[in-house]
């Protein structure tokens, strides 16, 4: 008897160990060295493709969706538009404008984080009462116009959307009231056309901008350096009438003294080098400007201004201090 219980005891031994073994040999190995199938190449995603009728009209807290037609494209173009919280029970106030741009693969409602702190700070006194327009720069364009003329943003914004907007609402449609402000793309867009364009702009605000042009910015990997790349290989009169650099030395005596200047950026992001340069390159042209490197900020536009808390707004108060509410 004792025999049987043994060997049936040692059948049970071995059909468990068999089971485990089984499973073990199932379960992929962790072991160093171990065979690992080969990763697929990872693709470059693609350069977002924007509109300029953004089909979502979804509207963030205190901005209404509008369009206008455009002539340059034949077709309309949206905007969103973030009026003042008098601006209906005061029929005859004008007011200074903000032309708000957003990032790279971003849209007009990504301007959601500039307007809400912009309202909050409006309504306690903080910054003066404005009109913001959070502008549709088709997710890629940096605020340019296109080397194939295919998307002419900068034509759209400085000779329709501008004008519109001041025969639209009650402006005080003037260059020392009529301020650009962007975050990344948006940033360099505002350094863009506030500096090309110093007879329409009297105030830029660079606000983490994704300066990528010119060889004074310093070294750049992908993607950044991508714009750089076609910006060289680009024909000559494209890149004299579009590389920053050349563009702030060709505008330096319009600029100088005349435009209020504004740049910050994290202290966590890496586009800060990028920042200091146009820095010291505005310093160097001795044109005066305001900049603050933001401790503990990455490249996020939320971070940013929250930091910056009520001082973000604030700073038009500078240049605008007999228009808060």
């Amino acid at each position: 008897m004792r025999q049987l219980l043994a060997a049936m005891l040692s059948m049970l031994l071995l059909a468990v160990a068999g089971a485990l073994g089984a499973a073990a040999a199932a379960e992929p190995s962790s072991a160093v060295g171990a065979a690992q199938a080969p990763s697929p190449p990872q693709e470059k995603p693609p350069v977002p493709k924007g509109e300029w009728l953004d089909p979502d009209k979804s509207e963030p807290a205190g901005t209404h969706y509008r369009t206008f037609t455009s002539k340059i494209v034949g077709g309309e173009v949206s905007y969103l538009v973030y009026l003042p919280p008098d601006y209906n029970s005061n029929s005859t106030r004008r007011y200074p404008v903000v032309y708000w741009l957003h990032g790279f693969g971003g849209n007009q409602r990504a301007g959601a984080v500039f307007v809400k702190p912009l309202d909050a700070a409006i309504r306690t006194g903080k910054a003066p009462a404005m009109i913001a327009v959070l502008v549709n720069g088709i997710a890629a364009s940096f605020y340019c116009d296109s080397p194939n003329g295919k998307q002419p943003v900068d034509s759209v914004i400085t000779k329709e959307l501008v004008p519109h907007v001041d025969q639209t609402y009650r402006t005080l449609a003037a260059r020392e009231t009529r301020a650009v402000e962007g975050f990344s793309m948006g940033g360099y867009g505002a350094a863009h056309l506030g500096f090309k364009h110093p007879d329409l702009f009297g105030l830029v605000s660079i606000l983490s901008g994704a300066l990528t042009d010119s060889v004074e910015w310093g070294p750049l990997k992908e993607p950044q350096g991508g714009r750089r790349k076609m910006m060289l290989s680009a024909e000559k009169a494209y890149f004299e009438a579009n590389d920053l650099a050349t563009v702030i030395r060709k505008n330096a005596d319009a600029i100088r003294g005349k435009t209020k200047v504004r740049m910050a950026v994290g202290s966590e992001d890496s586009l800060l080098p990028n920042n200091q340069a146009l820095h010291e390159f505005l310093t160097q042209l001795k044109i005066d400007h305001d900049f603050e490197v933001v401790p503990g900020a990455p490249h996020n536009p939320a971070v940013v201004y929250r930091t910056l808390g009520d001082r973000a707004p604030a700073w038009y108060l500078q240049a605008w201090p007999g228009k808060a509410p």
